[in-house]
């Protein structure tokens, strides 16, 4: 089998059916769909019984809620295709040949392939076109090699459905998703970056990302911000203890844009301030990229320092209200 196409479930009824029905729809037909209903309160479960019922190519897993990275856990362990393909629930393929041209993209057997994505904005309903491209030197380099340059040209994304990974690379790895924290594809892609050794990038939109009011990733709060500084905590310790490389140096980079993050969170926040000597210890971080966004916060740092940058963020989100 080709794919394994892994979708965790928590009250999506409203957008379950799409997502399925793009991924059923695919002219390429080697591939078994996982839905891991993660003791979903809504009609979730029903409606994924139903596909299962009607489609021999859809298995269901019923689990206790656990969290979205619980949910793709248990998907991988049934999973039996040569590829893993996340898609979140409340999302969508883009047309019925994104199957067929990964599989193309897959010949070489490559540990991961990247594609681009859209976004669908819940408040207007516009979908907003893919912002970057894939368009660096891609012949004879490393995974990391090319990574390098896609942080710096902010076009590279931890998000666990914006590729696919081969299982065996998994499998033999041990990668799972650190469960119980927020922003969990970020620990867990920085695991795969360290092992991989092919890389094929899809210079194309393959995927449609729906930007909801209220989804986790529209929602800033204290666990949000807690969760970003223990990603940033365990990959400080666990980078200083390995040799300088270009695969460490991609995840370093990673690590300067998602400090950058963080500092818009906090800077969003009012009952985080407690948190600040551990915003302020991880300053350093912002010498890690040429990531536009990351040169501009090192810049404005220097000269207003990370309290004054983080004022500057307040006055920026006001300006914008």
């Amino acid at each position: 089998m080709k794919f394994s196409i892994i979708l965790p479930i928590y009250k999506v009824e409203k957008y379950l059916r799409p997502c399925v029905d793009s991924v059923l729809s695919q002219t390429f037909q080697d591939f078994e769909i996982i839905l891991v209903d993660d003791g979903s309160p809504d009609s979730c479960p029903q409606i994924c019984d139903e596909y299962a019922a009607n489609d021999a190519r859809v298995r269901v897993i019923h689990q206790q809620n656990g969290g979205l990275a619980a949910a793709r856990n248990a998907g991988l362990d049934i999973a039996q295709g040569e590829y893993i393909c996340y898609v979140d629930s409340d999302d969508y393929l883009i047309d019925n040949n994104v199957l067929q041209k990964i599989a193309d993209a897959s010949e070489s057997h490559p540990d991961i392939i990247h594609y681009k994505f859209v976004e669908w904005f819940e408040s207007d309903g516009h979908i907003a076109d893919c912002y970057f491209d894939y368009k660096i030197p891609t012949d004879g380099r490393t995974p990391a090699e090319m990574y390098s340059d896609l942080v710096d040209k902010d076009a590279y994304y931890n998000s666990a459905w914006s590729k696919v990974i081969r299982r065996q690379l998994l499998q033999e790895n041990s990668i799972r998703f650190h469960e119980g924290i927020v922003g969990e594809d970020n620990e867990w892609y920085y695991h795969v970056v360290m092992v991989a050794q092919s890389l094929v990038l899809i210079d194309e939109p393959l995927y449609v990302y729906r930007r909801r009011q209220g989804s986790i990733t529209t929602t800033n709060n204290r666990k949000h911000l807690l969760d970003q500084l223990f990603v940033l905590d365990k990959w400080e310790e666990k980078l200083k203890g390995l040799s300088d490389d270009n695969r460490t140096q991609v995840v370093w980079g990673s690590l300067a844009k998602q400090y950058c993050s963080a500092l818009i969170i906090y800077a969003s926040m009012d009952n985080v301030k407690d948190l600040l000597p551990r915003i302020l210890q991880k300053k350093y971080l912002l010498k890690y990229s040429r990531n536009k966004r990351v040169v501009i916060f090192r810049w404005l740092q220097c000269f207003f320092g990370v309290r004054g940058l983080i004022c500057l963020l307040k006055l920026v989100k006001k300006l914008k209200k």
